[in-house]
């Protein structure tokens, strides 16, 4: 069960460290094929399919930044059951956008996941808000 833990926490930093260096299929690949994100809470909505996840992550995320930074902390995964796990993640998220502006976001991450050809992924990860964004960004 340890390696497996390991193996969740290694999958969230994947995720963060390919999304903050732009590298998009690699962070699209953090989820299964038919992975779900739920940024409805964000105002961004729900993403059915790692081709969603992509579209959103390239074309409303990536392409309206110049650096982003995420920060994940209190990792806690609450069950392991064969090949499915589940757990919830504390992220503060720092942005510089295309057009100088800075914002911040400090989110939950509640997940799904899935062990899929040997490799733990997300088959479903809800954000939700963990701070009053007006307070970070104003």
């Amino acid at each position: 069960m340890s390696d497996a833990r390991a193996e969740i926490q290694d999958l969230n930093s994947r995720y963060a460290i390919a999304f903050d260096s732009g590298q998009l299929d690699e962070s699209v690949g953090c989820w299964v094929e038919d992975g779900v994100l739920d940024e409805t809470e964000t105002g961004f909505g729900l993403f059915e399919g790692r081709e969603a996840i992509r579209a959103f992550f390239r074309d409303t995320l990536m392409a309206n930044s110049t650096h982003v930074v995420h920060m994940m902390f209190n990792h806690l995964i609450t069950s392991i059951e064969g090949d499915h796990g589940e757990g919830r993640v504390n992220c503060l998220v720092e942005i510089v956008k295309t057009d100088g502006s800075h914002a911040r976001a400090h989110v939950t991450y509640n997940d799904r996941y899935i062990r899929a050809e040997g490799e733990w992924k997300f088959a479903s990860r809800v954000i939700t808000s963990a701070f009053p964004h007006a307070v970070l960004t104003g």
